[in-house]
């Protein structure tokens, strides 16, 4: 079994978009600790899900679950990051650009956390998923909600590539980060 103590606390080396937002009490494994919604000991039990409205890409610096999902991801919530994602990502058409960006996070998401299970198959198919529907977004721009897609994909692809051999990334801090900047969307659109 992977080493999930590896990270503990949070990195203090990563911003973070949404800092109002605590992070939840552990982050969720499977197999090694409460569920978040269905146990009643879970971090999550009986708080509603997050209701999100209609919401623009162009809106990104203020949309909270997309910075917080952000923050999740980077700090090694997994399975957190993937929750708020979804609320997002359940309000957009599938094949939009912003759709195909929250899938693609929330399949690399998933990835990691099979890593953590040490199911490397799993991690490597959703790895691959989530990598192509980013290259998929890259195509129309390079940028969307803040995310530098050409780099994301760099960084995701290289960290990822011990899978095709089955070999198991360390879940240290080497574990690629979302890094968000000031960028546009659509391509040439000064709107933030």
């Amino acid at each position: 079994m992977a080493n999930t103590d590896q990270i503990r606390a949070p990195r203090r080396d990563v911003p973070r978009y949404c800092p109002a937002r605590s992070f939840p009490a552990y982050r969720f494994v499977p197999g090694r600790a409460p569920h978040p919604r269905l146990d009643p000991d879970g971090h999550s039990f009986g708080v509603a899900e997050a209701s999100v409205g209609p919401w623009s890409p162009r809106d990104w610096q203020d949309n909270p679950e997309w910075l917080h999902g952000v923050d999740l991801f980077n700090h090694g919530y997994y399975w957190e990051a993937h929750e708020a994602w979804e609320s997002l990502w359940r309000v957009v058409p599938r094949d939009s650009a912003p759709g195909l960006l929250l899938q693609g996070l929330i399949q690399l998401a998933a990835a990691l956390l099979k890593l953590q299970t040490s199911s490397l198959p799993s991690a490597k198919r959703l790895a691959d998923r989530g990598t192509e529907k980013l290259m998929r977004v890259a195509k129309q721009s390079p940028a969307l909600m803040g995310l530098d897609l050409r780099a994301t994909i760099h960084r995701m692809s290289t960290y990822f590539r011990p899978l095709a051999d089955d070999v198991q990334p360390s879940l240290d801090a080497g574990v690629p980060t979302l890094r968000l900047g000031n960028t546009a969307w659509p391509p040439g659109d000064q709107q933030q």
